[in-house]
């Protein structure tokens, strides 16, 4: 209950900043837009969403598996807590490493990571593999976050997160289902196998990305590009972004 108050009091306010007399005008006036491409936003999600439900279940079966049951949320706070720091660090990246690098090389940590989970529990060291894991998240999060936002059309950024967002519960759900299956074949060692599975297909996705200049996300780029109509207010901003999504 604390937390729906807390949330209602600080996005409620927000949300009625913003709406003020002309919006309306202005949404109106604005020529129809070339449909933002879905699929591949829902996808870069899913993959990360997948990792999330898998490691969930595994770290299930492996408390359960060890005796200790108890202990699977303990387990998978760890996670968190690594994800948590390595996502502070990220406010100290370079410029120079621009976003599109930054999105093909923390795809490929989240690999390295989910295959910590594997060889943790071979080792029994599913604690220490876990915090190492949780470390490859935020990152590849916070990239992709930032990507989506950087190739969205400025007034359309809110929309192309939530289509982001989407693959969420998708992704979860199939992780879970997945490693839940696979747990009750083979134990925690199965389940953790769906992590890496996970994580091969969104470094694939994001060598794509990294190979092709976003191509796969380009119309959203084209739509901020011809949108020159004096209501776009902060469609300018989109003109000058590189084909890699950063900002000059």
């Amino acid at each position: 209950m604390a937390a729906i108050a807390l949330l209602v009091l600080a996005t409620l306010p927000f949300a009625l900043s913003l709406t003020h007399e002309g919006t309306e005008h202005r949404q109106s006036s604005r020529p129809a837009r070339t449909p933002l491409p879905r699929l591949p936003l829902v996808a870069m999600f899913l993959a990360m969403a997948a990792i999330f439900g898998a490691t969930q279940t595994a770290v299930t079966a492996y408390a359960n598996d060890s005796g200790h049951p108890g202990s699977a949320g303990l387990l998978y706070a760890l996670f968190g807590i690594g994800s948590a720091v390595a996502g502070a660090a990220c406010a100290w990246l370079p410029a120079r490493f621009t976003l599109r690098h930054r999105y093909v090389t923390f795809a490929a940590t989240l690999l390295l990571g989910a295959l910590t989970l594997v060889v943790g529990d071979r080792l029994h060291a599913v604690p220490t593999a876990m915090t190492i894991a949780g470390v490859t998240v935020a990152p590849y999060l916070i990239s992709l976050y930032a990507l989506t936002e950087r190739l969205a059309p400025a007034d359309r950024a809110t929309v192309a997160l939530t289509i982001l967002c989407a693959g969420g519960p998708l992704g979860t759900a199939t992780g879970q289902v997945v490693a839940g299956y696979l747990a009750d074949r083979h134990g925690s060692t199965g389940a953790f196998l769906v992590a890496p599975v996970a994580a091969t297909a969104a470094l694939l996705l994001a060598v794509a990305v990294f190979v092709t200049g976003t191509g796969a996300l380009r119309p959203a780029v084209r739509v901020a590009v011809g949108s020159g109509t004096p209501e776009s207010g902060g469609m300018g901003r989109a003109k000058g972004r590189t084909g890699d999504g950063d900002e000059r």
